[in-house]
């Protein structure tokens, strides 16, 4: 039986909308995976400005989705069901006329939501690789340069400064 309320919360439970929100999640999980897609573009170009912007958009994605699946989490918490896949199929068996359309964004949601996995890891291995090649050039730069007379000269080598007279000498 389907319950109306979530009891102490007030949160409307409704069959329908669950559904629905499912559909919403799924659509705001592209909208995420397209996000990562143009930030993975911007990381291969090494358009460190470009990443840097779509890191406010980005949290603001998530955010929405992580409403979204709280309010998932919520409506199958007030069915008495987890919060997972069991939950999920248990509420499918429950809500035989909504089963179809349910479970095809269910699944739907499942594969986007491993499309955005692999996204992010790319995201992160190629952001790491990013990194390694910094802290390697940092160091190559250090190391040369551990004079301390060391100066960068117009044609871009690393050189020492030459005596000249002093001060107290002009």
């Amino acid at each position: 039986m389907v319950r109306n309320t979530s009891g102490d919360t007030g949160f409307p439970v409704n069959a329908q909308g669950f559904v629905a929100g499912l559909v919403s999640e799924r659509t705001a999980l592209k909208s995420i995976c397209r996000l990562l897609q143009v930030e993975q573009d911007a990381l291969v170009q090494a358009q460190a400005d470009r990443v840097a912007e779509l890191a406010d958009e980005k949290a603001i994605q998530l955010d929405a989705l992580s409403r979204l699946a709280d309010q998932r989490n919520r409506h199958l918490t007030a069915q008495g069901l987890s919060g997972n896949a069991e939950g999920i199929e248990i509420w499918l068996s429950r809500n035989p006329e909504l089963a179809s359309t349910a479970k095809k964004a269910w699944f739907e949601l499942m594969a986007v939501a491993e499309t955005a996995r692999q996204l992010n890891q790319d995201n992160g291995l190629l952001i790491e690789s990013k990194l390694q090649q910094n802290r390697q050039k940092l160091a190559a730069l250090q190391s040369s340069g551990a004079s301390p007379d060391g100066v960068y000269h117009s044609n871009g080598r690393l050189g020492t400064l030459r005596s000249a007279r002093s001060f107290s000498q002009a």
